[in-house]
């Protein structure tokens, strides 16, 4: 229960920090840049989990189509065991359809679906390989200001095939900016991002984890340079074991094409 509540007051605390000039490190976010722009994102997890440890490294790029549609893909490989593999396969589309924009602020809501091909390992662990094509069905918000905002997320994974895999995620990201907003853009943002994974019960046992995410970003003109770790509150897993983690480090940079 003190873990809960703890989660909940960084959440709280948070939503009174978050602005930053650059995108939120963990999160998906609902903002589009407009129509025929989009962004490349190379970044690098090195994770200690439970069953598996491994480093992954992914290649995510995204294309606005519209000022209201995206789509996306992903391409991760990861060392494990010392042999390098392919992760599991994902593309993305995303529609933004809530817009409300004010003086100096705005909020977004889109859409998001995300559909995981199985051509990683069967080892049912996230990028690593699933063993089972997972599709994601979510929605993704934000309302920003020059000096409040807020981003998150709330979705579902889930697997035909697999269900014992499915899963709700739900995630808020906040942010400090340590400098005066500039254009073009020169920020250093510290971030608070969180991120809870609900599993469905086992033999009539709760599985679920919460997890926080400090980190920091460095953005500048188009190009943003980022770093998080993220490390669990609680977590019970009795039989997904392989989602239970220890730790995370996110090292990756991001360019607007």
């Amino acid at each position: 229960m003190y873990q809960k509540n703890l989660y909940l007051l960084l959440l709280v605390i948070g939503a009174h920090l978050m602005f930053a000039q650059g995108p939120p490190i963990l999160l998906d976010k609902p903002i589009m840049l407009g129509a025929n722009k989009g962004t490349i994102r190379p970044f690098a997890k090195i994770l200690n989990q439970q069953v598996h440890d491994f480093t992954a490294f992914v290649l995510e790029a995204d294309y606005n189509i519209s000022n209201q549609i995206a789509i996306g893909a992903e391409i991760p490989t990861s060392h494990h065991l010392n042999k390098l593999s392919l992760g599991d396969l994902a593309f993305m589309a995303k529609y933004q359809f809530y817009k409300k924009d004010g003086t100096a602020k705005t909020t977004r809501v889109a859409i998001k679906a995300k559909q995981m091909f199985a051509t990683g390992k069967s080892l049912e662990t996230m990028i690593l390989g699933m063993g089972h094509p997972m599709t994601y069905l979510g929605f993704s918000g934000a309302k920003e200001s020059l000096k409040l905002g807020i981003q998150s997320e709330l979705g579902y994974y889930f697997s035909p095939a697999a269900s014992h895999l499915n899963f709700f995620a739900v995630k808020a990201g906040f942010g400090l900016p340590l400098l005066k907003p500039t254009y073009p853009v020169k920020q250093i943002n510290l971030y608070l991002e969180s991120e809870a994974t609900i599993a469905q019960s086992h033999d009539g046992q709760s599985q679920y984890g919460i997890y926080i995410a400090p980190g920091i970003q460095y953005a500048k003109g188009i190009y943003t340079f980022d770093f998080s770790y993220q490390l669990p509150i609680t977590q019970r897993f009795h039989h997904l074991t392989t989602y239970q983690k220890h730790s995370s480090i996110f090292i990756g940079t991001r360019v607007i094409i």
